[in-house]
């Protein structure tokens, strides 16, 4: 996923205590940590300095700011890794901590869940382990002062290792001395389905026109029921896309992230022409790619599995479009209960048969998407953005077959499918090539009879057109 150039802040919301003064004449030696105080949450800890904080960008039934580590990868995680979120639940008391436990064991009752007892800044926390999410996720509820905190914590495997277990004994809790409602955020309910600025909307509209009459143009959409049944062993966790199997980029000619397409060589590189929109690159700008980065897992009962998954640099507010098509069956943030799937942000899963898409950390999501409505191959189901964590604006797409769903409808487990072939819009014969001259660019099959195309050659950085 994509990286930014500085920290995300809030005045009032979250500050680094300054270094140390040097004393004796002598440098003092570079600090290992650095100090996080939040005075809305009401905790404060040492953290490394290079970790990376993100307040939350709108108003859950908890208010908090996650963590996350640059060097993930080192501590057993994945690169820019997700480390925690600590929130303070301002709408618990200290006596509903055990129910809340109870009915959190409850509704995830088909997971291998831990419930364990742990240290958090002094005082008794709650912990359950086993939850689903992205990766292994425990969630911890503690009290302290009439006031109830929720930390949720990310770890390369199930439960709580050295790294989680030492972050929650340095929190420190103390009264906030500011109300969340004084940071006056957008409600999730309100954010969710946010309309981006009306030029911005007018735009969209007309370059989708142009989208809807080039899809006519190249035979039309493909009927509804175009996933047939994967033939695999059953316990097979990945497979190559099957025949049949629609699946399109995901971007239109709002995306502007990359505002042209190569022209002259200068013998190191190739120049952009600006103007030339609708380009992006597979898991470009630091996407992560299969298997690397956030894209690990393929083969767990119990979490989201996407090896196969792609980050594509999009512009904010661009026009998002589903992999598949298909019925919604998810549409929003995941804020109410275990949030294991936090860093997806704002997210839209579409089922097609046994398969399932998720398009994340979109901005907002388009009017009429929401559980059970219809997707075809035109529909935008929402907003290019970058919730979730710290990265640019780019849609994370996946597509997998057979999961599970929780009671809240989000998918687990199941088989990461990657593309053989995947439908292009505007993408033409005449692109001459992407920055390393390999010729892409261009769509690499079309159909004789109905003039649609398609890319079939697929590996990191390639360029390509919605």
């Amino acid at each position: 996923m994509n990286r930014i150039p500085a920290l995300l802040s809030v005045a009032v919301l979250l500050s680094a205590c300054a270094d140390s003064t040097p004393t004796g004449g002598s440098a003092a030696p570079a600090p290992e940590t650095r100090a996080l105080r939040d005075d809305v949450v009401g905790v404060s800890l040492q953290v490394p300095p290079d970790w990376t904080v993100v307040p939350d960008p709108v108003l859950f039934n908890t208010y908090g700011f996650a963590l996350f580590d640059p060097a993930g990868a080192k501590n057993g995680g994945h690169d820019r890794s997700p480390v925690a979120r600590v929130a303070l639940a301002y709408e618990a008391r200290p006596q509903d901590v055990d129910g809340l436990v109870q009915e959190l064991m409850r509704k995830y009752s088909e997971f291998p869940l831990v419930r364990h007892e742990v240290t958090v800044g002094g005082v008794r926390g709650v912990a359950v382990s086993g939850l689903p999410g992205t990766d292994p996720y425990t969630l911890v509820y503690a009290a302290d002062g009439g006031r109830v905190y929720r930390i949720g914590v990310w770890t390369a495997e199930p439960g709580l290792d050295a790294r989680a277990r030492s972050l929650l004994a340095g929190l420190r809790f103390h009264r906030p001395r500011h109300s969340v409602a004084s940071l006056g955020l957008t409600p999730v309910r309100d954010a969710t389905y946010r309309t981006p600025p009306a030029e911005q909307m007018r735009a969209n509209a007309d370059l989708h026109a142009s989208r809807v009459a080039m899809v006519a143009e190249q035979g039309g959409e493909p009927p509804m029921d175009a996933a047939p049944r994967a033939e695999m062993a059953a316990t097979a966790c990945e497979f190559g896309q099957p025949g049949g199997l629609f699946w399109q980029t995901v971007w239109d000619y709002t995306n502007k992230f990359y505002s042209g397409y190569t022209t002259t060589y200068s013998g190191t590189y190739y120049n952009l022409r600006p103007g030339d929109p609708g380009w992006s690159a597979m898991s470009g700008n630091y996407g992560s790619w299969w298997g690397q980065g956030y894209h690990r897992r393929k083969c767990d009962p119990y979490l989201l599995n996407q090896y196969y998954a792609n980050d594509w640099p999009v512009h904010k507010n661009g026009n998002v479009y589903s992999a598949l098509k298909g019925t919604v069956e998810w549409a929003g943030w995941d804020y109410y209960d275990s949030e294991g799937y936090y860093t997806l942000g704002n997210y839209v899963v579409v089922r097609n048969g046994g398969y399932r898409a998720i398009m994340a950390h979109l901005t907002s999501i388009a009017s009429g998407i929401s559980w059970g409505a219809s997707v075809g191959m035109n529909t935008v189901i929402g907003y290019a953005g970058r919730t979730g964590g710290p990265w640019d604006e780019h849609v994370h797409a996946r597509v997998a077959y057979g999961e599970s769903l929780t009671y809240m409808g989000q998918p687990y487990g199941g088989s990461t499918v990657w593309p053989n072939k995947m439908r292009c819009v505007s993408c033409r014969a005449t692109d001459p090539g992407d920055i390393y001259g390999n010729g892409d660019g261009q769509y690499d099959v079309k159909d004789s009879t109905t003039g649609a195309k398609f890319y079939n050659r697929f590996y990191h950085g390639r360029w390509m057109r919605g």
